[in-house]
């Protein structure tokens, strides 16, 4: 078990998630919509639209074809705002196929690409109030040519994941402006052995929505399971043909959110949350995973050519990576967006140290990881360069994700190992933090540097000097070996007991 999960981390960097800093806001729809200037604010109250969204799906094609029906009570321009791009994914435009309008009077002219938010903004010209409904059809064939597949909606043979923000387009009457979009939505042409979970509202035979920009729906020949925490449920949806028994995906999803319920305590929201685990697919090449979380959804991949034990571990560690999104940086109260080391890099390790207390991995598995990620980060062209906060500024580019993701895990790492030199521990700073006044990266350097063990943040984020990594883990009778860490005195559990909650 514990060198082919090592190996793979080295491997797969490149397909693992990817994510901008902030997961509760989908993020990445370069359209976005702004308020109106002053000059050109309008003398009366602008109609709210809440379009009817009626999609039916075929799998066959790999399509939706959708209509949303607008009441207009007034006079105005209808726009209509689809995401147009995504980071590693281009060409979103395409996949829409057709677009038109039409009222009682028959047709009506729809202004293509013609508003000022770039070329997925539409405008339906209306002259009089009337009732409204705009068609159009959706390919979501996934996508052979890129990595971030799971980041955009995607349906085949066996299911699939709809994502409001990806496939419903935003709708205003008159100039777009910010606000959440409520919207009601009904689905149709499901095989009848397809079912959808969603943590939506269900209305009738459809759904509410408060906000099309969170909403996640997984659809497919679903396995489902439902998990309560506390205040807190999880939903686990299966679906897609795996390499290993679908019980031993529930129970690992039952053993990860166990983790984090302790870890995070009250710092993973209360509510309802989902989880959509899919298989790749078929055409991407090689061993592949990847995940996102909007709100309280996530969805996880995984799948390609490899042994099916090194592909159900690896999505362990993804999914683990994904749910404690829910907990850094989300439940932390930052002004402004949170440091890249802090958001994917603490969330790296932690996301070791829940599968390391679900025992969902071995100890030495544990340092084997933690390992790979220091020689990442010391291998890196970046190292001692440019501090990994600098890094933040080219986040996008393959050179400094990698420098963040990984020095961000080993400093948690050292930082952790720091804290229990004083009798605590790394997720007892943190629930601190959490109580504290809005958050800055000063003061958040200050509360990781509150202890003198750890007191090498401070010059490592301002300038990238790098603690002596080998001196300060051999205090712990631990050196790096071969891209791992091994125990001076083979005492690998022991030296791990604390870490443990």
């Amino acid at each position: 078990m514990r060198r082919g999960f090592a190996l793979l981390a080295c491997v797969l960097a490149l397909t693992s998630c990817r994510e901008p800093a902030s997961r509760e806001s989908p993020g990445a729809i370069s359209e976005q919509p702004v308020a109106a200037r002053p000059s050109q604010a309008p003398q009366r109250a602008l109609a709210v639209v809440v379009p009817d969204y009626r999609l039916r799906i075929d799998p066959a094609r790999h399509t939706v074809e959708a209509r949303l029906e607008i009441e207009l009570l007034e006079a105005d321009s209808i726009h209509l705002l689809f995401r147009g791009e995504w980071d590693g994914y281009p060409g979103l435009a395409s996949r829409l196929r057709r677009l038109e309008a039409w009222g009682p009077s028959g047709a009506l002219h729809v202004a293509m690409g013609a508003g000022h938010l770039g070329p997925a903004h539409h405008i339906v010209e209306i002259t009089r109030p009337q009732h409204i409904t705009v068609g159009f059809t959706m390919d979501l064939t996934p996508p052979k040519h890129s990595v971030y597949y799971h980041r955009v909606s995607q349906l085949d043979a066996e299911g699939g994941h709809l994502l409001g923000a990806d496939l419903l387009p935003r709708v205003w009457a008159g100039p777009p402006r910010q606000g959440p979009q409520r919207a009601r939505i009904w689905f149709s042409g499901l095989p009848r052995s397809w079912r959808v979970a969603t943590i939506e509202r269900r209305a009738g035979t459809g759904y509410e929505i408060d906000d099309v920009m969170r909403a996640v729906f997984v659809v497919g020949r679903l396995h489902t399971h439902r998990l309560s925490l506390g205040p807190r449920s999880l939903t686990t949806a299966i679906h897609g043909r795996w390499p290993v028994p679908y019980e031993r995906v529930v129970n690992a999803v039952n053993q990860i959110a166990g983790a984090l319920h302790r870890i995070a305590d009250d710092g993973w929201a209360a509510g309802d949350h989902l989880l959509g685990a899919g298989r790749v697919p078929s055409g991407i090449a090689g061993l592949s995973t990847g995940g996102q979380v909007i709100g309280r959804s996530a969805i996880v991949y995984v799948g390609g050519s490899g042994p099916g034990e090194l592909e159900f571990r690896r999505w362990m560690y993804t999914t683990a990576h994904e749910l404690t999104h829910w907990y850094i940086p989300t439940a932390f109260r930052f002004r402004g967006t949170p440091p890249s080391w802090f958001a994917e890099g603490f969330t790296d390790y932690m996301a070791l140290k829940m599968l390391l207390v679900g025992e969902l991995i071995a100890p030495q598995d544990f340092l084997d990881e933690i390992g790979v990620r220091l020689m990442r980060y010391r291998e890196s062209p970046l190292y001692g360069e440019r501090s990994i906060a600098e890094a933040q500024a080219d986040f996008w580019e393959e050179n400094a994700y990698h420098y963040i993701y990984d020095g961000g895990a080993a400093a948690a790492f050292l930082l952790d190992l720091g804290f229990q030199d004083r009798g605590g521990s790394l997720e007892r700073a943190l629930k601190q933090l959490r109580q504290s006044a809005p958050l800055t990266q000063e003061s958040l350097k200050a509360a990781l540097a509150a202890v003198p063990e750890n007191g090498w943040i401070e010059d490592w984020l301002a300038s990238g000097a790098n603690p002596d990594w080998d001196a300060r883990l051999e205090r712990y009778r631990l050196a790096p070996r071969n891209g791992s860490l091994v125990s001076l005195d083979d005492w690998a559990t022991d030296v791990l007991s604390s870490i443990r909650p």
